[in-house]
C-alpha cells in the first residue's frame, strides 16, 4: 500500500509540474499517436447520444458539425457520412459551435471547461481558453460571432456574459449579474444583443457595454430566440411555456395559440424565406409557411425512434438547421434526424462508429491532454480509483491505529509509575515500622537485663527463703528475653526482605 501511495504521488507530482510548464517541456503542441493510446479515446460506445449543437457552414452547403456530450462530429457531404473530431479536445462535452463566416477553417466550440479554437476545420483543436486568458467561469452555454466583426465573441457562462476582442486570445467580463444560458444578436441591429437565463432576459442596446433588464412581467424565462431582419424587428421566443411572437422589437408579445402550456426547444427560420419557419415542441415537429399564423404539424419524432406510436421514449428536439431547399437536420436529446423533403419523412442518423474512420496512425492526441488524463486518473480507469479508495482507507486504518496503539502505551506507562511509586511507600512503610519495632524490642531488652541485674543483686542480700522466689522470677525474666531475642531476629530478617 506504501508503495503504491508512492507511485501515485509521483506520477500526480510529475504531471503537475508538465502541466504547469508545457512550453519549457515542450509539449504544448506534441500530437501522440493513436496506436500508443488506449481504444476508448476514439470510440464512440452509444449510437444516440445528446446533440447539444448542430451549425452549418455557410460557405459550403455540404458541411454540418454536430456537438454532443462525447465530442464533436463533422460531415462534408451533406450528412451521408460523419467523423468524430476531438484531437485537442480537453472537455467533450461540446455545448456551442461557431464558425468564422469569412473563414470557414475558422471554428469555435464551448464546452464545460472553456472555449476550444481550430484552424484547420475542426481537424485539430490547437487553441485552448479558460481561466488563464481571463475566461473566470470556464463552463459555456453559448457563443456568438459579431456580424462585422469575428474578432469579437461573446460567451454565455454560470458566472454572466464574457467578451473577446482578439479572436478568443484574452476574455473581460461585461455582465456578471446572474448566469446566462443563451445570447444572441439582433439581425437587424448589431448593436443590439439579447441574453436571457434563468433569472431572466436582458438587453444592450451599446454592443455588450450596458444591459438592461427586459420583459420581465411580459413573457417567462426565455430557451430559444430567432431575430429577423425586418423593420420593426420580428422576434420568436420559445419559452418553457410556449412561443411568444413580437412584430416590434420586443415591445409588445403575442402568445401562440398553438403552443399554450407547452416548451419549445428549437425554433429555425429559412435564411431564403423568412416567413418558413420549424418549431420543436417536445418530440414534435412544427411548420408555419406564413411567418407563425397558422401552423402544420409534419410528424413525431419519438414514432419514428420507436418505429411505433408510443410515447415512452423521452425526445426533445434541441436545434434545427437545413442546408438546401428541402432538407432538414434536427437534433435531439436522443439522436440526429434527417429528412430531404421537408419534414414529411425522416431518418436516424447513427454515428456509431464515425470515430473509427481514421486508421491509428491518423488517431492522435494532443500530449497536453494525455498529461491531463493521466493527472486526473482517468487514463488508468475506474480500477485506479479504487485503488486510490482503497489507499486512503488504508491510510487514514493506519493513522487511527497508531493514534490508539500511543494511547495505550502511554496509559500502561502512567500505571507502571503508579504501581512502582505504591511499592516505594509500601516498602518506606514496612521499614519504618520494622525500625519502630527494632527500637521498642531494644528498650524492652534493656529493661529486662537491667530487671535481671537487680534481682541478682538480690539473691546476693536477701535471705534464703526468698531465694526460691527471686530465681522463679528470674526463669521467667529469662523466658521472656529469649522471647524478645526472637522478635528481634524475625524483625531483622523482614527489614532485610524489605530493603531488597
Amino acid at each position: 500500500m506504501g508503495l503504491f501511495i508512492a507511485v501515485f504521488i509521483l506520477i500526480l507530482s510529475i504531471s503537475g509540474v508538465l502541466l504547469m510548464h508545457p512550453e519549457e517541456f515542450g509539449i504544448e503542441k506534441l500530437q501522440i499517436s493513436g496506436k500508443y493510446l488506449p481504444a476508448k479515446y476514439f470510440k464512440v460506445h452509444q449510437a444516440h447520444h445528446g446533440i447539444q449543437s448542430l451549425v452549418s457552414s455557410s460557405a459550403s452547403r455540404q458541411v454540418l458539425f454536430v456537438g454532443t456530450d462525447i465530442g464533436i462530429y463533422r460531415s462534408r457531404d451533406g450528412g451521408n457520412t460523419w467523423l468524430q473530431t476531438n484531437q485537442g479536445l480537453f472537455d467533450l462535452n461540446i455545448h456551442s459551435i461557431v464558425i468564422d463566416p469569412n473563414d470557414p477553417n475558422l471554428i469555435y466550440s464551448g464546452t464545460g471547461r472553456g472555449v476550444f479554437k481550430s484552424y484547420d476545420g475542426g481537424d485539430t483543436w490547437n487553441d485552448w481558453f479558460d481561466e488563464t486568458t481571463g475566461l473566470t467561469h470556464s463552463n459555456i452555454h453559448d457563443l456568438v460571432l459579431h456580424p462585422d466583426n469575428s474578432e469579437i465573441l461573446f460567451a454565455a457562462t454560470d458566472g454572466g456574459i464574457f467578451q473577446s476582442l482578439d479572436a478568443g486570445e484574452n476574455w473581460q467580463p461585461i455582465f456578471t449579474e446572474c448566469p446566462i444560458q443563451i445570447i444572441r444578436f439582433s439581425a437587424a441591429n448589431t448593436n443590439i444583443l439579447y441574453a436571457s437565463g434563468e433569472s431572466g432576459t436582458f438587453r444592450s442596446n451599446t454592443g455588450g457595454h450596458d444591459w438592461n433588464r427586459v420583459w420581465e412581467n411580459t413573457i417567462p424565462t426565455i430557451t430559444s430566440l430567432v431575430s429577423l431582419n425586418t423593420d420593426p424587428e420580428f422576434l420568436y421566443s420559445g419559452t418553457p411555456t410556449g412561443l411568444y411572437k413580437s412584430f416590434n422589437g420586443g415591445r409588445n408579445w403575442v402568445q401562440d395559440p398553438t403552443f399554450k402550456k407547452t416548451s419549445i426547444g428549437a425554433i429555425f427560420i429559412k435564411p431564403s424565406n423568412l416567413s418558413e419557419i420549424f418549431v420543436g415542441n417536445g418530440g414534435r415537429f412544427y411548420f408555419s409557411k406564413d411567418g407563425g399564423d397558422s401552423w402544420e404539424n409534419l410528424t413525431s419524432l419519438t414514432q419514428k425512434l420507436n418505429g411505433s406510436s408510443s410515447t415512452s421514449v423521452d425526445l426533445r428536439i434541441t436545434s434545427i438547421t437545413s442546408l438546401s431547399k428541402n432538407s432538414l437536420y434536427v437534433g435531439t436529446t436522443l439522436g440526429l434526424f434527417f429528412s430531404e423533403d421537408g419534414g414529411e419523412n425522416w431518418s436516424v442518423i447513427d454515428l456509431l462508429g464515425a470515430a473509427n474512420q481514421l486508421s491509428p496512425d491518423e488517431m492522435k492526441m494532443d500530449a497536453v491532454k494525455l498529461v491531463t488524463e493521466i493527472h486526473t486518473g482517468r487514463f488508468f480507469g475506474s480500477y485506479f480509483f479504487m485503488l486510490i479508495d482503497f489507499a486512503t482507507l488504508g491510510i487514514v486504518f493506519l493513522v487511527v491505529s497508531g493514534i490508539l496503539i500511543a494511547y495505550y502505551r502511554a496509559r500502561i506507562k502512567n500505571r507502571k509509575k503508579l504501581g512502582e511509586g505504591l511499592v516505594v511507600d509500601r516498602v518506606i512503610e514496612r521499614t519504618e515500622t520494622t525500625n519502630e519495632l527494632s527500637t521498642e524490642s531494644q528498650e524492652i531488652h534493656d529493661m529486662i537485663a537491667h530487671i535481671t541485674e537487680h534481682i541478682e543483686k538480690c539473691q546476693l542480700v536477701y535471705m534464703d527463703q526468698e531465694k526460691k522466689e527471686i530465681a522463679e522470677i528470674s526463669r521467667h525474666l529469662n523466658k521472656l528475653d529469649k522471647k524478645m531475642h526472637r522478635l528481634m531476629n524475625n524483625l531483622g530478617e523482614l527489614k532485610k526482605a524489605s530493603e531488597n
